[in-house]
């Protein structure tokens, strides 16, 4: 299997770099391999939020406490949750069935439970949260549920992985198991910084997503908008709606629109471009999912296509007025007080 190279350059010169272990570093697990993936929760995917770390507080039906630590806890835009297991150095042979345990003891956990660990971590984090405000969180902007709870991701991460777990792997997915597999590889580099990259080496994309072929004229598409958005619906939206949307809607509803990217609705709603990727994910799971109680399918914002590959959104005048109204009975303010459109990159919205 082809393997990464990192180099150095300056100007015309590149220099690889030799490739060092956690190990050899002196760097641990928990203290510091832990501690990279809870500062940097994008690793385990898109819009990732870590629930909680060291969780070890597991017992049977009966009582009786079972010595297990999961490592890493976390839950994606549509409620997923995520069971990560990390290994400092090259994965031992039973990697992949100590993370089953995990998955399936916490395939037992109800919302409630979570909102509990979730609420210890923010609160740790020095971000004070009560057991009730981390639920209504995970359930309105995670979108998290006791049938989302019921089947956890199951995320390894390591530098390496033998044949043998990479083939249960496989097989295991086959078999339906939702599992990623996510390689790190450490660097020294010369003037002594230490430099660690992370890649997911599985599932790895289809070929058919490297591929262009001829559109079919007459595919089956999905297209059903649904109801159209009025102010009723789009003050339920403003309600429940995660930051990232709050913040497009209002940057999309401005009087006078600009273009805007990715970065600028991170950067008024005050998260991660990562965030704002998985969060509006999370919208269309919102709309999609028939107990969140909308009778629309698709965004209030709509999409145009600019040159080189750039969605560019925007809001019908009526609703971006509509909008513009609702969010003022909610402020002192107005609630932006410059117009844009929002841009997006076509990779960073199709991922």
């Amino acid at each position: 299997m082809y393997d990464e190279m990192l180099l150095t350059i300056d100007g015309p010169d590149a220099t690889a770099v030799a490739r060092a272990s956690l190990p050899e570093l002196d760097l641990q697990e928990r203290a510091h391999l832990q501690e990279w993936l809870q500062a940097n929760p994008e690793i385990l995917g898109p819009g990732v939020q870590i629930v909680a770390s060291e969780f070890d507080r597991w017992q049977t039906a009966t009582g009786q406490a079972v010595a297990d630590r999961l490592d890493l806890l976390a839950v994606t835009p549509d409620g997923k949750l995520i069971v990560a297991e990390l290994k400092r150095d090259t994965a031992p042979h039973t990697v992949h069935m100590q993370a089953i345990n995990y998955a399936a003891m916490v395939s037992r956990l109800t919302p409630a439970d979570i909102a509990e660990l979730y609420a210890a971590t923010e609160t740790r984090a020095g971000r004070p949260t009560d057991a009730q405000a981390a639920l209504e969180k995970l359930t309105t902007d995670f979108l998290l549920s006791p049938e989302t709870i019921r089947s956890p991701r199951i995320v390894l991460v390591a530098s390496d992985f033998p044949a043998s777990v990479t083939a249960s792997v496989v097989w295991l997915a086959e078999q339906g198991v939702d599992l990623w597999l996510i390689r790190f590889r450490p660097y020294r580099l010369a003037d002594g910084r230490v430099v660690v990259s992370f890649s997911r080496t599985f599932p790895i994309p289809d070929v058919e997503e490297f591929t262009i072929g001829r559109r079919a004229e007459n595919a089956a598409v999905d297209d059903d908008p649904g109801a159209p958005w009025d102010e009723p619906s789009l003050r339920r939206l403003a309600e429940i709606a995660n930051r990232a949307t709050i913040a497009l809607l209002d940057l999309c509803s401005a009087e006078e629109p600009g273009e805007i990217g990715v970065q600028e609705v991170a950067a008024h709603a005050g998260i991660t471009a990562g965030a704002v990727r998985g969060q509006l994910a999370g919208l269309t799971m919102k709309l999609r999912n028939p107990n969140n109680g909308f009778a629309q399918r698709y965004w209030p914002a709509s999409v145009q296509w600019l040159p080189g590959g750039y969605a560019s959104y925007f809001m019908e005048p009526q609703l971006a007025e509509t909008w513009r109204l609702i969010r003022q009975e909610h402020s002192a303010e107005p609630s932006s007080g410059s117009s844009y459109v929002a841009v997006a990159n076509f990779e960073e919205e199709s991922a």
